[in-house]
């Protein structure tokens, strides 16, 4: 396995602030080779542009430039009123636009996936690939695939919405947290994690760059995220067979956030993926410990 501190440069954040039609501001981490193929790539719930970071040294040796943006109400992204899944391709249009860009590839870790698929959905030949890691799958098929109890609470956040927007609300604060509690929030994860993820967290280099991803979802209130958790509960407004953008799949056996059989069923369900699973990969260690297999494989498919 890779050393994964090798992949944590840089320490600095090269953030770009784009001004869109509406007056709302985008934010953006642009990494990797400066005129490489342009990756878009979307971060996971919870989290920020910054967890791009991993990548930056796959990508330059790639040729992938990587532009990581954060999502509406995240980070120091503007928040949007009535968000919905399929709000985001305009908005990735709007930037590739802003920024001279044509045709470009989209990534979706984890929450990411469902962002990268409507973009593939709704972008059409503007987007070359689409690359799902570790990725959540669509609602119908996580309410009867994987781990009894998860299908269970799919259901429950299907059927009970109200439900579970007063969970959200209970259990997840507006106030910005302390580096203190987000290492104690990280390491209270590690009862989630499986296979490769358990060492991530035992590395320095990473565990800074985890907390300051966590604490950059939180620069603004909580309530992106929270509404996050409802969007993807419910109808995307699109089905998989209608995505026709190759699809680049990857998830690890191991992953106990997002476990494997629905990833296998997305991947059947899609028209054109091609699907890679690690035997000892969980849920963020792909992200990390394989970013080359990644950027290497969006280079040569772009």
């Amino acid at each position: 396995m890779d050393q994964p501190s090798a992949n944590a440069e840089p320490t600095t954040e090269p953030s770009v602030l784009l001004r869109l039609r509406d007056g709302r501001v985008l934010s953006y981490l642009d990494l990797g080779a400066p005129d490489g193929r342009p990756l878009f790539h979307f971060h996971g719930h919870g989290s920020s542009r910054l967890e791009a970071l991993v990548l930056d040294r796959a990508a330059r040796r790639a040729q992938v430039r990587v532009l990581a943006f954060d999502r509406p109400g995240i980070g120091r992204s503007d928040p949007k009123g009535g968000d919905r899944l399929l709000d985001w391709p305009a908005d990735i249009q709007e930037a590739a636009d802003l920024l001279g860009i044509e045709r470009f590839a989209v990534q979706g870790m984890s929450a990411g996936g469902p962002y990268a698929l409507a973009c593939a959905h709704a972008l059409g030949e503007r987007i070359q690939t689409c690359s799902l890691v570790s990725a959540v799958p669509p609602p119908e098929i996580a309410r009867r695939s994987g781990p009894i109890m998860r299908q269970v609470a799919w259901w429950v956040a299907f059927l009970f919405p109200n439900y579970l927007r007063r969970r959200l609300q209970q259990y997840r604060s507006d106030e910005p947290p302390s580096r203190e509690v987000l290492v104690a929030r990280v390491k209270r994860m590690a009862q989630w994690l499986g296979g490769n993820d358990l060492s991530l967290i035992e590395d320095p280099a990473l565990l800074d760059l985890l907390t300051r991803t966590l604490a950059e979802t939180a620069r603004q209130t909580g309530a992106a995220n929270r509404t996050e958790i409802e969007r993807l509960a419910r109808s995307w407004g699109f089905k998989l067979r209608e995505v026709r953008t190759p699809v680049l799949l990857w998830h690890g056996a191991k992953d106990r956030i997002l476990p494997l059989a629905p990833a296998r069923l997305m991947a059947r369900k899609l028209r054109h993926c091609a699907a890679t699973y690690y035997p000892d990969d969980g849920h963020f260690s792909i992200l990390v410990n394989h970013a080359e297999d990644l950027m290497m494989a969006l280079q040569t498919g772009l």
